[in-house]
């Protein structure tokens, strides 16, 4: 019995593996800022539509970031008529002007948190977030009807 320790300590040394797995190595996603200014800018387009009517299009650059305070604060502002009901609640008529913002809320690996809301002079109708993927087209309906999209383009 004491002659087949060393033979179960020396498979187990030649299998490592089988024990302890190899984590393989991930090269962790950037962190993306729009509007800033680098050297890899890249550009994205984004669409607000309304029963697929578009309310506001704009384009605007992206770029990786080494770290969170690289982010730039700007707001896209944009008005549209009312008529729409917000959240099943909020009704508005055709008559008011609604103001929509977007401003860039964070950013998590691999994504730009885009904040999205809606507001007449009285109330705020709606407040959310879109993530958006530098890398492929990502659509949110935010609201019945009410749709973000953003998806790469290759230039302005």
């Amino acid at each position: 019995m004491c002659g087949s320790h060393p033979s179960v300590v020396l498979v187990l040394a030649l299998t490592p593996s089988l024990l302890w797995p190899q984590v393989a190595q991930v090269t962790p996603k950037p962190l993306w800022s729009w509007f800033g200014q680098c050297t890899e800018e890249r550009y994205m387009r984004l669409e607000i539509l309304l029963n697929g009517k578009v309310l506001q299009q704009s384009s605007f650059p992206i770029c990786p970031i080494g770290d969170r305070s690289k982010e730039t604060e700007k707001i896209v502002a944009f008005t549209f008529k009312g008529g729409h009901v917000f959240q099943g609640q909020y009704h508005t008529t055709r008559t008011q002007t609604i103001e929509g913002n977007i401003w860039q809320a964070g950013t998590d690996p691999g994504v730009i948190l885009l904040g999205v809301s809606f507001s007449t002079k009285k109330q705020i109708l709606l407040n959310t977030i879109h993530v958006a993927k530098p890398d492929s087209e990502s659509t949110s309906e935010i609201d019945r009807g009410l749709v973000v999209r953003t998806f790469p383009i290759s230039g302005k």
